[in-house]
């Protein structure tokens, strides 16, 4: 008696017609048609930050030209805390520009991005190029006063031991 009624119960003719459904369904071509859709495209985020590395940019536009395809990406303006962040970016090689209220900059090195990743960079704005912190009038080392004392001392041994050969020994002494 249990097991007519447990058989005619229609929750249990409801999962067994399901797990025929999902059993018979062809999960193949619905996994296709999902790597058949396009691509996102990666993203890159970060932050623009003033020379000093420390203040905001708030309102600046940040801008990627692909190098082969001469494609243009663009940043809504930075926010208070100079966050920025560009999506859908196509694979391949850029170069980085910044439009601030001071001055627009450029910046000489290229970027590979990955599709469907995201990149993290953030950059101070310089005036002329220059990185913060390396002086532009580099001294050599062999004008510093410690190249010169190195030089001394190696000229002297140098000197102490051409000068310090004796002449041949006896084998007595």
């Amino acid at each position: 008696m249990i097991i007519n009624s447990v058989f005619r119960s229609r929750i249990l003719v409801s999962c067994v017609l399901a797990a025929f459904v999902l059993l018979v369904t062809p999960v193949a071509e619905f996994a296709q048609a999902k790597a058949a859709l396009p691509a996102a495209g990666g993203s890159l985020v970060g932050f623009i930050y003033d020379k000093d590395m420390k203040t905001p940019v708030p309102n600046a536009t940040v801008k990627l030209r692909n190098l082969e395809k001469a494609m243009e990406y663009e940043s809504m303006p930075t926010d208070a805390n100079g966050m920025y962040r560009i999506t859908g970016i196509e694979e391949g090689r850029y170069i980085l520009g910044v439009t601030a209220a001071k001055h627009d900059f450029n910046f000489d090195y290229a970027l590979v991005l990955k599709g469907n990743e995201m990149a993290k960079l953030s950059v101070a704005l310089q005036e002329g190029g220059q990185t913060t912190g390396v002086d532009a009038k580099k001294k050599s080392f062999f004008t510093s006063p410690a190249g010169i004392v190195i030089l001394v001392i190696v000229a002297g041994a140098v000197l102490f031991l051409v000068l310090s050969k004796n002449k041949e020994e006896s084998p007595i002494r």
